[in-house]
């Protein structure tokens, strides 16, 4: 979906090649995905994407995949920032220099809000990996959720299908930096945290919220 993302995001004029020169990058910084069928390898998958209108710090985009029949596999939306390459720091559509067009063509899901702080059961440390970095030297977006799934026994995922997933991306997360993971599951829902221990602060990283269904073979039919 990002790379969708960023290839019409370079149509519009506003991609990779373009922001370089500016010292700036695209970020997502939340986003959620509905998903009613997973495809199966070698499927082909026609994704549709479009930019919502902006508002006062971030720029929506939505998405849906569909398969060449019509069905729909999944719809999405993501809310991305400008980032400061060298400062890292976010800058504003106003600001920018940067015009996106959008439009709300209707059916889009809601735009994402935050997550807040919550207690959780159980807690591990996860080390940011050099392959788990993105062209931008942090932690990829799709890692979170390959970290989200390894928390979850094999069995688990044999008898359930994720069916929706709402992210925030909160701070960065650097090579060889260790994130401590909370998370809790309750029925079918996880709900995840990642937070980092600078020495002097701990800092959320990300936050998640994970809804899975029981499959066929999970409910014995």
């Amino acid at each position: 979906m990002q790379e969708t993302a960023g290839d019409h995001a370079a149509l519009l004029g506003v991609g990779r090649e373009q922001l370089d020169p500016r010292g700036l990058f695209w970020a997502i910084v939340r986003q959620t995905i509905e998903i009613h069928r997973l495809p199966g390898i070698g499927e082909t998958v026609l994704a549709e994407t479009w930019p919502g209108p902006p508002s006062r710090t971030a720029y929506p985009r939505y998405m849906v995949g569909r398969t060449p029949q019509g069905e729909e596999l999944f719809r999405a939306v993501a809310l991305w920032l400008l980032m400061d390459v060298n400062t890292r720091a976010m800058v504003l559509p106003s600001g920018s220099g940067i015009q996106v067009p959008g439009l709300l063509r209707g059916g889009e899901l809601a735009n994402p809000m935050g997550i807040a702080p919550r207690v959780y059961d159980n807690q591990e440390l996860r080390r940011v990996r050099y392959s788990e970095l993105d062209c931008n030297g942090h932690l990829s977006n799709t890692k979170y959720l390959n970290w989200m799934e390894d928390l979850l026994p094999t069995q688990w995922h044999r008898d359930h299908a994720l069916s929706k997933v709402h992210i925030c991306y909160l701070n960065e997360a650097r090579a060889d930096q260790e994130i401590a993971l909370s998370w809790v599951l309750e029925d079918e829902a996880l709900a995840l945290e990642g937070r980092r221990d600078t020495g002097e602060t701990t800092n959320r990283v990300f936050a998640l919220q994970a809804l899975y269904r029981q499959t066929r073979a999970g409910a014995g039919v």
